[in-house]
């Protein structure tokens, strides 16, 4: 029992710290407002995929070893799913839609995913998950209440925009509530590949891509008339969302999705909202409104609720996978 509680909580703090620094990709834009998205993104998946070629060149022969062509193939499509394909439909939804809508149809990834691994792989009955995910959400309405600019958003755009905008947000909901579950059963059918080597494995997969987009995001932006902005901003910003954003993120989520039930796991991915505007308060040294912090407060209270689903005693044997 020991050992079970001591790994449970192992994955539990592997996904808080994944949601920690992923928090971290709402501030940059904030620090470099003139920098293009889509140079954010490309510099930060082209890091990802840099540091994730060096790292399995050095450790391929121990690393690699029982890693075949499918793991490779399942890899590439995480890669696409969580990582590029996501951030692509996530910004045109942002583009189409407004921010605001877009921003609450992505807050439901913890309930998605929570809910989605608890249907694939059963692990507690449902109304043991509505409590904790209830106080998840209202605290997640109550923050977006406060901080969001609705009128500016979402007013003035065409109703065929704004459909493609909310289509690209849910798909982009779909893509990463995927991603989330079948890594998850990914690791857990392979136990012999390690977090590192996976995350490397996605990275090798995001440059590929990345590398495929390069013509596109240089025409969009040098070609369309945006400007990169300043150089080695734009190359220090890049490498934190590659090595420790994206390498480090997946890394620590990788090992909580093999270690803790996913329908615990998946809850937890609402830390990176929190965190995030946490990171931005305190670059802009602005302290939130009251109701906010009730918000937040409602938050942590659900996540602590989900937190408590995790201990041994209270996990139901899996049902089916």
């Amino acid at each position: 029992m020991t050992t079970r509680t001591g790994t449970t909580t192992v994955g539990v703090l592997c996904g808080v710290g994944a949601n920690l620094v992923w928090g971290l990709a709402f501030l940059v834009p904030v620090v470099l407002p003139a920098t293009p998205s889509l140079a954010l993104a490309l510099g930060r998946y082209l890091s990802f995929g840099a540091v994730s070629v060096v790292l399995l060149a050095l450790t391929w022969r121990s690393a690699l070893v029982g890693v075949g062509a499918q793991a490779w193939r399942t890899a590439l499509t995480f890669a696409l799913t969580g990582h590029l394909g996501y951030y692509v439909l996530l910004v045109q939804g942002i583009r189409w839609a407004g921010a605001p809508i877009t921003t609450v149809i992505i807050g439901l990834v913890p309930v998605t995913v929570a809910i989605t691994g608890n249907w694939v792989r059963r692990e507690y009955p449902f109304s043991r998950l509505a409590f904790p995910l209830g106080l998840i959400v209202a605290g997640l309405a109550i923050v977006y209440s406060v901080e969001l600019d609705w009128q500016s958003g979402v007013g003035g755009r065409p109703a065929g925009q704004w459909a493609l905008g909310v289509a690209a947000a849910v798909g982009a909901l779909v893509l990463w509530t995927s991603y989330a579950v079948r890594n998850a059963q990914f690791l857990r059918a392979n136990p012999h590949v390690a977090s590192t080597t996976w995350s490397a494995m996605m990275g090798v997969g995001t440059l590929v891509l990345s590398l495929v987009a390069l013509p596109f995001v240089l025409l969009t932006t040098t070609g369309g008339g945006q400007r990169l902005g300043p150089v080695l901003p734009l190359l220090v910003a890049s490498v934190v969302l590659g090595v420790v954003v994206s390498w480090l993120g997946t890394v620590l989520w990788s090992r909580s999705s093999a270690l803790t039930p996913i329908s615990v796991a998946g809850p937890l991915a609402v830390i990176q909202v929190c965190a995030g505007l946490a990171y931005v308060f305190a670059w802009e040294r602005r302290v939130p409104p009251a109701l906010e912090v009730v918000g937040a407060v409602l938050v942590v209270a659900g996540v602590l609720a989900v937190i408590r689903l995790a201990r041994p005693h209270g996990a139901a044997a899996p049902q089916h996978e």
